[in-house]
């Protein structure tokens, strides 16, 4: 099963995340340390006020953290861009996973019968 990565989190799940416990969360929540919503009853936390949270409380303070610019951004994913015989393998790669799941699909169970 894959795992959904959520941008909002119950005080569970934080707690979960952190691998503390809950009461821990709602702490955090009534200190002001940690940034949620109360929606009616219970809470809803943002998965970035967690991450601020563990940045805020790393071992080491002096390390600044990296800005870039949406034109780094697109430089670094150009690239990494593949050409040339890594692209035309890549490609073959790609094919040959499809045909795959084409086949399996085509066949109850997800697989072709075995050859007798």
């Amino acid at each position: 099963m894959i795992e959904v990565t959520r941008d909002i989190l119950t005080p569970e799940q934080a707690a979960d995340y952190l691998q503390i416990n809950r009461e821990t969360i709602y702490r955090y929540i009534r200190s002001g340390k940690l940034l949620a919503s109360k929606l009616g009853k219970s809470y809803r936390i943002p998965r970035r006020s967690v991450e601020l949270l563990l940045w805020a409380t790393r071992t080491a303070p002096d390390m600044a953290l990296r800005h870039y610019t949406q034109a780094e951004i697109a430089g670094f994913l150009q690239d990494d861009e593949l050409d040339g015989e890594a692209g035309v393998v890549a490609d073959r790669f790609k094919r040959a996973i499809g045909e795959q799941e084409a086949v399996a699909g085509a066949h109850p169970g997800g697989r072709p019968p075995k050859a007798r």
